[in-house]
């Protein structure tokens, strides 16, 4: 009861504000599932390898889901640019404000408490979306190479000896995996320690679209 009690005390000392809109919301978590899913189908290839199809089983789901998540990014984009302004690009990144925190050497900046996405996460994020961009490149080459299916196989031959630009496109596309997997840890570490710090919910944000800040 007494932990009830702060806790609703410390979250009166916090101003709300619906943020994010539900379709900005449906699509973080569409995204989510979708990269989740994607890594599933290799954190469960060892359990499948007693089937005599199972590549062709598992990477075939790895494929269409591969499918969902471009279609996921591509509406994101679209969202970024004609959505709501809290869902626009030009409101979570800001090259103009990096540049002066570079020029003025006043690294105080990036931790501003206005509302949005945080200026720091909003940098990740642009990294991650390029490396999802990159993932998707060479997931559809690797489809059409190895499968023979998606937009890229009829640009290719379908064989079972490997090029260097076979291997090229194959180890990039583990290395990002590895990378985004480290991503989403820490991401998950940094939500777990921002609510504990800052004592106020942080990620029921992609939720319910409100977001909390300290009351001024």
């Amino acid at each position: 009861m007494k932990e009830k009690n702060e806790t609703s005390i410390e979250i009166e000392k916090y101003e709300r504000k619906k943020i994010y809109d539900y379709f900005l919301i449906f699509l973080h978590w569409w995204n989510a599932l979708s990269i989740f899913c994607l890594m599933l189908t290799i954190w469960i290839k060892p359990l499948l390898k007693s089937l005599n199809n199972w590549k062709e089983v598992l990477y075939s789901f790895h494929t269409y889901i591969g499918y969902a998540l471009i279609f996921g990014l591509i509406l994101r984009i679209i969202w970024g640019i004609i959505g709501p302004k809290h869902a626009r690009f030009i409101n979570m990144f800001q090259p103009s404000l990096y540049f002066k925190v570079i020029k003025l050497k006043k690294f105080k900046l990036l931790k501003s408490q206005d509302w949005g996405h945080d200026i720091l996460g909003s940098l990740a994020y642009l990294k991650v979306y390029i490396l999802l961009f990159i993932q998707a490149l060479t997931g559809l080459y690797l489809a059409g190479k190895v499968l023979s299916i998606g937009p890229f196989m009829n640009f290719m031959v379908f064989t079972s000896e490997k090029t260097i630009s076979d291997k090229i496109m194959k180890k990039t596309h583990e290395i990002i995996f590895y990378i985004l997997m480290i991503f989403i840890i820490i991401h998950i570490f940094m939500l777990i320690y921002t609510e504990v710090k800052e004592k106020f919910p942080v990620a029921q944000s992609m939720l319910s679209g409100f977001q909390y800040r300290k009351k001024k």
